[in-house]
């Protein structure tokens, strides 16, 4: 009840200041003007939309005392975007304003116009959106972490900054998020210290203590309560032995492969230098990343998998259509390699495209430690994408890190099984920078794969715009323009920039992130490499590299490809699940901030600032869960069955009432989908997926294409969230 009265006081206090200091005094005339709407105002229809409860894409707009009859639902819609997710170059979640009106009477005939605008809280920058009237409207975008909505009556149409009288006003989602409640935060000041009993435990029969635990980096410039930093996981911690045996992990090498060759991919320990630290790692022979393989659509290899790490093991082959038999999952399509013992894959490339290959078991711990490696299958006759001047192949990771080296894993389950396993050192190609050498003229295209844990990124290279041109399995319809990558765990995407100009360009993640205790956003900004691009002594055409000028790049093979499979909206599905987590046994100040905390998520949670929060959660007391909603079955219980050569609808809905509602990347094995639709609107430029980010709250429409029988899975990945149970099961005959 306290928390709550806190947020009302909140809402009272902003509204107020919206309806009092922007508004200038009045003249007789527009006093009497509005005095006259409110006595002409119309009974309010009732089909403007009442949002959901807690809706993190809606807004109600409220009307002042003098326009009491009007009423508007906006949609904070998702706007045209290459990506699950629609972020500015610095991180800004971006929105289109749909907006649906009732009930203002006629602004009069003296010229006055209703206008829409849009602000922080903090009521600066002003942005005019446009002008409304009872109906239908679709605006402009709108990017602040936390803002208002306004409709105001203006006697001055052109004029730029809000003078008239306030009609409408709503605050985002986002304007939820609040500081804790430091009352109901003091129930937990006293909290067991270390070496109390159960130190923060669950009951158990562990015989470790809290010594065994490297204890996580705090989150700079994030306060943590000192209770929480009190947490402990209730598994056992793991790390691998760093001894003199093991060698330090190489870059990649680049194996050209052709039909019929064979190769051996031996996962073992390495070590590597990183932020002033020898970390123990694994790799694929001796390499970090993996080797690249770089081969010829339509071509068949055989890969000898040797396991020399201390876990089973299996290699899956992300995103290929190929033989069921070689998928690489562990108790469906083959037993798991123990270790010191090999297995044969016979490995088929019949989609070009970018594609990578890792571990399915105990993705949390192996992946992370270095287990992945990349996979380029090349068009023969080049109608994949059209041949480019310079290429680089990005593979993004991080790695969480503390004064005392990695931090360890469960043992019996996984750790960080909340929010998954945010590392605090990012990591490209293997490497904490990157430098990318260029001349001035090039076209560079950039082959870009996220193999994090948790992470979804959000790269840009300074004052440069990127032709997104494919994803995971096929071109888009269309080249669009964007200012930076956003990239899930798991997904590939493919971008030309277009080099115009000499130059020392900064590469970097810009993101907003949430320190949850002040109820604030920060931007948090990582410095990844740099692009040096040397000057041409070649006299160059002018080309423009802004977003809006750019000439688009169309598809009409893939676009007719694609049309081919429809549906058309309204989309009816065949399938439908849920997506959400279950907890218990948590520790009572972990169950409390998760209740705190419902008042908004992000519809991407990009980093990991809460660390011991996160960290002190483990697989044995959450489970993230599909949920079938027609017969109640849930995650590896669900075992659908389909025809080859079909497709089926499947309607995931990522819940927004979940007890912690967060992003999920998720993957499709061997099959191909189109994302068809995102809260109900539909994809104007499609491209075939193996892997679909959900931001929290939203439902998204996928068609798959079956085409490849066997016994297959769908599952999150991130890595812990499949570790805490979020897989499901489908066979194709």
């Amino acid at each position: 009840m306290k928390f709550r009265a806190h947020i009302g006081l909140i809402v009272f206090v902003v509204f107020g200041s919206i309806g009092g200091s922007m508004v200038l005094p009045a003249s007789a005339q527009a006093q009497s003007r509005v005095e006259a709407h409110t006595q002409a105002q119309a009974q309010v229809p009732a089909d403007v939309p009442e949002c959901p409860n807690l809706s993190l894409y809606c807004i109600q707009l409220i009307p002042t005392a003098a326009f009491e009859g009007a009423r508007a639902h906006v949609e904070l819609a998702r706007p045209t975007s290459a990506f699950g997710v629609a972020v500015t170059r610095d991180g800004h979640q971006r929105y289109r304003i749909v907006l649906d009106v009732e009930g203002l009477p006629d602004p009069g005939s003296e010229g006055g116009k209703y206008v829409l605008w849009s602000m922080p809280l903090t009521l600066d920058p002003v942005q005019k959106l446009g002008f409304v009237t009872n109906g239908h409207f679709e605006f402009d975008e709108v990017a602040f972490n936390k803002f208002v909505l306004m409709v105001s009556l203006e006697s001055d149409p052109n004029s730029i900054t809000r003078t008239g009288p306030l009609v409408l006003r709503g605050r985002s989602p986002s304007s939820l998020l609040e500081p804790h409640d430091l009352f109901q935060v003091s129930a937990f000041m006293n909290a067991p210290e270390p070496g109390d009993d159960h130190d923060g435990m669950q009951d158990g029969d562990h015989n470790h203590t809290s010594s065994d635990w490297i204890l996580p980096a705090m989150y700079p410039g994030v306060r943590m309560l000192d209770a929480m930093m009190r947490l402990r996981p209730s598994v056992s911690p793991w790390l691998p032995e760093l001894n003199d045996q093991i060698r330090v992990a190489q870059p990649r090498q680049l194996l050209r492969l052709a039909d019929g060759d064979s190769i051996s991919l031996r996962a073992h320990p390495v070590y590597k230098i990183v932020n002033g630290q020898k970390i123990a790692m694994l790799g694929y022979n001796g390499q970090i990343p993996g080797p690249l393989l770089d081969v010829e659509q339509n071509v068949t290899i055989k890969v000898t998998f040797i396991n020399d790490t201390p876990f089973p093991g299996t290699i899956h082959w992300h995103g290929l259509r190929h033989d069921n038999a070689f998928d690489g999952i562990p108790g469906v399509t083959q037993p798991a390699v123990m270790p010191g013992e090999s297995f044969e894959y016979l490995v088929h490339f019949p989609d070009a495209g970018v594609y990578w290959y890792h571990p399915h078991v105990r993705e949390d711990i192996q992946q992370d430690l270095g287990l992945y490696g990349n996979m380029m299958v090349r068009s023969p006759d080049h109608s994949f994408l059209s041949t480019v001047t310079k290429e680089e192949v990005i593979v993004l990771d991080d790695l969480t890190l503390s004064d005392g080296g990695n931090i360890p894993y469960g043992l019996e389950a996984s750790n960080f099984s909340l929010m998954g396993r945010f590392g605090n050192v990012l990591l490209v190609n293997g490497e904490e920078s990157i430098q990318l050498h260029a001349v001035q003229g090039d076209t560079l295209r950039l082959y870009v794969t996220n193999v994090s844990n948790t992470r979804t990124w959000n790269v840009s290279v300074e004052t440069h715009s990127m032709q997104i041109m494919a994803s995971d399995l096929s071109p888009f319809e269309w080249a669009s323009w964007e200012e930076s990558i956003t990239i899930a765990p798991a997904e590939r995407y493919i971008a030309d920039l277009y080099l115009a100009q000499p130059g020392r360009f900064a590469i970097t993640n810009k993101v907003q992130s949430l320190d949850h205790a002040a109820g604030v956003f920060f931007a948090d900004v990582d410095t990844l490499g740099w692009l040096d691009v040397s000057p041409s002594n070649v006299l160059l055409p002018p080309i423009h590299t802004s977003k809006e000028r750019e000439i688009t790049l169309t598809r009409p093979d893939i676009t007719e490809e694609m049309l081919a499979y429809g549906p058309k909206p309204p989309i009816h599905p065949d399938k439908e699940i849920d997506l959400f987590i279950r907890t218990e046994g948590l520790n009572p100040l972990v169950e409390w901030i998760l209740r705190a905390d419902q008042s908004y998520f992000q519809p991407v949670e990009w980093t990991g600032t809460m660390p011991f929060m996160d960290w002190s959660s483990t697989g044995q007391e959450v489970e993230w869960v599909i949920r079938e909603p027609s017969t109640g079955k849930e995650n590896m219980a669900i075992n659908w069955e389909f025809e080859r050569n079909t497709t089926e609808v499947v309607r995931i809905n990522n819940r927004r009432d979940s007890q912690h509602a967060m992003q999920h990347p998720i993957h499709v094995h061997g099959q191909r989908f189109l994302v068809l639709s995102y809260n109900g609107r539909a994809l104007e430029n499609r491209v075939w997926k193996d892997t679909v980010l959900i931001p929290a709250g939203m439902t998204a429409d996928i068609l798959i294409d079956f085409t490849n029988p066997g016994k297959w899975m769908l599952h999150c990945h991130i890595a812990e969230h499949l570790e805490s149970g979020m897989m499901a099961g489908f066979e194709v005959k």
